[in-house]
């Protein structure tokens, strides 16, 4: 299966290792050279990186990984290669540190699964690696060899191997997949004294008698007069956790069993098992793969603890119902998965439920064994799928919390069952920022992403993460977090069911760290993931002017949406500008006309907003923060396209949305949108656009609100939240036309009738919506918007536009290129000495950015590329 030749003395040929470009120099400096030459689409300057990639993070990975020569980051890396065609069996992976390749000093595995992680660190040097791939028919095909380098400073991550852990976990008895026999006394002894854990013991008792749970919609509803699509869509909305509530039992009196060794517990899961197992693989209420994988796992667990009060016959029947199960996923999983750039259900639920079933039933099944040794690869070898080191997540703050519960039940178990620290990456300690400063105590989240609009305030969910992510990382920043969230009664952290579990688990106490807040007037960056969130009090709500910015680089697919260089802006907790629409389904008609491409604010060109799927694209190129401003530069250049993804053509086809002009879907030929974002403590924002296309165009500048949008000038808009009032005043080089409305470009209807949190179906409001177009069209364009926050009871800061074009707001003087036949230019300064400056004669490299700080010498940037897409 996994057949690894091992070597006495591994790898240790050193190489030079290149040296990365820089992300900003010191002013003053060396000029760099250019790093894309001016072409007919466009100039791109020297201090730019032009990415011309159709996709950053294809949907399927197209080339193999690491390669070109890069340092890695992590030592040991992952091997990660593309699958290949349907007739593929397997692969043989080699890896040296000689280009040829002899036998004395190549480590080999041989496999059927695309991603091979290393586990043992690497000595520093550089290496060569190739993939064989074998079919049904024809003759192995060998790779080209790829090369990469390790290098000193490339952390250290050690795991063991596959064969390791199927080793130890054959060598235990059951209970082994959340306590092993020789931890059980200990987890009793504290339960004993943990309130929560009795808490759920009395409750448990009271249902212990209870019949198994009939099959029924969990949110019946009338699919009469429905198309195909939308009737399937709707059963499955139906039947929504069906499989968690039919195994609920199973996963309570298995736990009940593991805290106080009753007996009567155990005959209790037999009895649901047996039921549970007895269902059918394939009916509305047990094929969707969230209700297939969840009566798998729940099947798993009550086996692990209940195995020896089952007869033969039970055995027999409840493992036959987890193999069928399993196989079906591990049959889907395998040479696609692994490859795949995001597949959201998997990494959200299912993938837990088939690692946590391999672990529970491994000598039991003989499948299991593989399906433990590729879950763990792809672990090791993929995870965080989704982000980078700096914590980050791309789909943003909604359905990230579909995801919370795996961040921390994967990691915890495999700690426990090997030894090693799954928690100590880079990205779970960087996650704590990432949680504040997206979603605040007592606010909206960032405004981006699937179900944003019901991001209102963080949930109980994300408090019980916040808790489990502080005992495990001792980070003092999740620990205030999650103080926040729980509040001053202690219990208020039992609501929190989702990590119920872990807690009662768990032998780290809450008060393992002391709690700390986030400082006022502070930004963090997230580039991996593609956010910029920026602050004047992350700590309190009440009084924070709250900025989000976003340019994705895994593309606008997923969860995630097409909104490349958009932005949300709040205050006081509540939005003041920021995306409209509403989530009723993955890709009904709104969701796709609307919600997730033209209802952020960004740019409509020739009235086309930008495309669904993974080569509509962008990223944060600058960032710097200062106690004064904090400056962001984002690159959309690769964000209007035609539509490419099978996946998302199939979507559309399906929902029955036409792909024309008139639905706003289509490629109007855009070569380049760089979006300057700079926040001007404490009340200012300043965006500066610089667009070209291929051939001239019209271009329109779309800014949205929750609330009512009105025309305070000839381009210039306001609303309040009712804690603070923003007005946006937009400069263009030639007359605009400013357009305001409170209808969505395509409807949203609530055809699945949800509910909020009252139970009543969810009426749809009308949102606000403005729309600014240069007359004219033309090849480039220049956009310069200033926003100024006022809070309830204060007095606007005054704008003045001179007659050089200068603007003076408050204390900031703003100068800016507005003619696109020119350079672009961007200067932003006060009286005191801070402030930036873009392509100016103080640049040292042309299109570089200056970040001014009285005193200390200016900070010069240059792009850099996110981490995540190197």
């Amino acid at each position: 299966m996994n057949r690894i030749v091992t070597l006495a003395a591994v790898l240790l040929t050193a190489a030079a290792v290149p040296t990365q470009l820089p992300a900003e120099t010191r002013h003053p400096a060396g000029r760099r050279p250019a790093s894309a030459a001016p072409s007919a689409e466009g100039e791109w300057l020297p201090a730019e990186q032009h990415l011309d990639k159709q996709a950053l993070r294809p949907r399927y990975r197209q080339w193999m990984q690491p390669a070109g020569g890069v340092p890695v980051t992590q030592n040991p890396p992952a091997l990660l290669w593309p699958a290949g065609g349907d007739d593929v069996t397997g692969y043989r992976i080699e890896l040296s540190p000689s280009p040829e390749f002899p036998a004395a000093q190549t480590l080999t595995s041989e496999q059927p699964w695309a991603v091979w992680a290393l586990h043992r660190p690497l000595a520093p040097g550089r290496y060569w690696w190739r993939v064989t791939t074998f079919t049904r028919k024809g003759a192995p095909q060998r790779s080209a060899a790829c090369e990469f380098v390790v290098a000193d400073s490339a952390r250290r991550f050690a795991t063991p191997t596959g064969d390791e852990l199927v080793q130890r976990l054959a060598a235990q008895s059951h209970p082994r997949l959340y306590v092993t026999a020789d931890g059980i006394g200990a987890l009793r002894r504290r339960s004993a004294a943990n309130p929560e854990a009795q808490e759920f013991l009395t409750r448990a008792r009271r249902r212990i008698d209870m019949e198994p749970v009939p099959v029924a919609p969990t949110r019946p509803r009338d699919t009469t007069g429905m198309s195909p699509f939308q009737k399937r869509s709707l059963i499955n909305f139906m039947y929504h956790k069906f499989g968690e509530v039919v195994t609920q039992p199973i996963v309570d009196f298995s736990l009940a069993w593991l805290l106080t060794g009753d007996e009567a517990w155990r005959t209790a899961v037999v009895r649901h098992a047996r039921y549970v197992a007895s269902l059918p693989v394939d009916s509305d209420a047990t094929s969707e793969d969230f209700n297939r994988s969840a009566i798998m796992y729940g099947l798993a667990f009550g086996y692990d603890t209940a195995c020896e009060r089952m007869t033969d016959d039970e055995r027999a029947a409840v493992l036959e119902a987890i193999r069928v199960r399993g196989e079906r996923f591990y049959r889907q999983y395998v040479r696609d998965f692994e490859c795949h750039s995001m597949d959201n259900h998997v990494w959200q639920h299912t993938f837990r439920n088939f690692l946590f079933t391999a672990l529970a039933t491994l000598g039991d099944l003989p499948e299991a064994e593989r399906w433990l040794r590729y879950c763990y690869e792809v672990w090791c070898g993929r995870f965080p799928i989704l982000g980078g080191d700096d914590g980050g997540w791309h789909d943003g703050s909604s359905y990230m919390q579909a995801n919370l519960v795996t961040f921390i039940y994967v990691p915890f178990v495999l700690s426990r069952l090997t030894g090693s620290d799954f928690f100590a990456l880079p990205w779970y300690r960087n996650l704590t920022s990432f949680l504040a400063y997206s979603f605040p105590k007592d606010s909206y989240a960032t405004g981006f992403g699937d179900d944003y609009e019901k991001m209102t305030s963080p949930t109980q969910l994300y408090m019980g993460f916040a808790d489990a992510l502080a005992r495990e990382t001792h980070s003092p920043l999740a620990r205030w977090y999650a103080d926040r969230l729980i509040g001053a009664d202690p219990a208020n952290l039992y609501r929190s069911k989702g990590f119920m579990l872990y807690r009662i688990l768990t032998d780290k106490p809450r008060d393992c760290v002391a709690p700390e807040p986030p400082v006022r007037n502070t930004s963090r960056f997230f580039p991996d993931a593609g956010f910029s969130l920026m602050h004047t009090d992350p700590a309190d709500a009440g009084d924070d002017l709250m900025a989000a910015f976003f340019a994705l680089p895994f593309g606008s697919t997923g969860h995630a949406h097409a909104a490349h260089n958009g932005f949300t802006i709040n205050y006081g907790g509540r939005p003041l500008f920021g995306g409209t629409g509403y989530y009723s389904n993955f890709n009904d008609r709104h969701t796709l006309l609307h919600y997730r491409t033209r209802g952020h604010n960004t740019l409509l060109i020739d009235s086309l907003a930008q495309v669904i799927g993974e080569n509509g694209y962008g990223w944060l190129a600058r960032f710097a923060d200062t106690e004064a401003l904090t400056y962001t530069l984002g690159d959309a250049s690769h964000a209007y396209d035609s539509i490419r993804t099978p996946f998302w053509i199939d979507r559309m086809e399906k929902s029955g949305v036409a792909y024309t002009r008139e639905n706003g879907l289509g490629d109007p030929g855009v070569t380049r949108f760089r979006r300057h974002f700079l926040f001007l403590r404490p009340d200012v924002i300043v965006i500066y656009d610089d667009l070209a296309a291929r051939q001239p165009v019209t271009w329109t500048w779309l800014l949205h609100g929750n609330n009512r949008l009105t025309r305070c000038g000839a381009a210039a808009v306001e609303t309040t939240n009712g804690r603070a009032t923003g007005r946006m005043d937009l400069f263009t080089a030639e007359p605009t036309q400013l357009r305001i409305t409170d209808e969505f470009f395509s409807p949203a209807i609530n055809w699945k009738r949800r509910t909020g949190p009252d139970g009543r179906v969810l009426e749809y409001a009308r949102q606000w919506h403005s729309e600014f177009t240069p007359e004219g069209r033309s090849r480039t364009q220049r956009f310069l918007a200033i926003f100024r926050i006022t809070p309830e009871g204060a007095q606007p800061l005054e704008l003045k536009r001179r007659a050089d074009g200068t603007i003076r707001v408050g204390e900031w003087t703003v100068r800016a290129e507005l003619d696109g036949s020119r350079q672009p230019r961007l200067e932003v300064t006060d009286r005191r000495g801070n402030g930036v400056r873009y392509n100016t004669g103080a640049s040292t490299v042309a299109g570089s950015t200056l970040i001014l700080r009285p005193g200390v010498p200016a900070r010069e940037l240059v792009d850099t590329v996110p981490a995540s897409v190197r």
